[in-house]
């Protein structure tokens, strides 16, 4: 069954993550007090299919992104803080990826997989560089 970006909608926290994942954010420049903010914060996420292209509207701290991609091209990426990145998205089975292949304008490559467990939980697996962990996300 394909994946259903849709079920990615409504409000969620963070579940668990890998022992290493900390790394993987530091190795992706997330500082650590971005990263301790966000292992407490509820966030709102509204995903959708527009033919090829999906939306992705994310909200957290106060701050709203929304980044359209047209499935299997690579585009740009806007994140939080502003910086643009360069991504291609595809659905690959039941599950969406992501991969940047130069995510910190150093050669950094990231792979990110997404699976739904379930209606509750979304699981993500990162590759950065070396460095391979993973983070869930609960419903609220």
């Amino acid at each position: 069954m394909p994946y259903n970006v849709s079920k990615m909608t409504g409000k969620w926290k963070l579940g668990g993550m890998s022992d290493n994942f900390p790394a993987i954010m530091d190795k992706m420049g997330v500082t650590k007090e971005e990263f301790e903010g966000f292992k407490t914060a509820e966030y709102n996420m509204d995903m959708r299919m527009e033919g090829d292209t999906m939306v992705a509207k994310f909200t957290i701290f106060g701050k709203t992104i929304e980044n359209r991609r047209k499935l299997g091209v690579e585009g740009e990426d806007v994140d939080l803080n502003g910086k643009k990145r360069r991504v291609t998205f595809s659905m690959e089975g039941d599950t969406l990826v992501s991969v940047h292949p130069d995510y910190d304008g150093k050669g950094l490559q990231v792979r990110t997989v997404r699976t739904l467990p379930d209606e509750n939980t979304f699981h993500e697996t990162f590759k950065a560089g070396d460095l391979e962990g993973w983070v869930t996300a609960k419903r609220c």
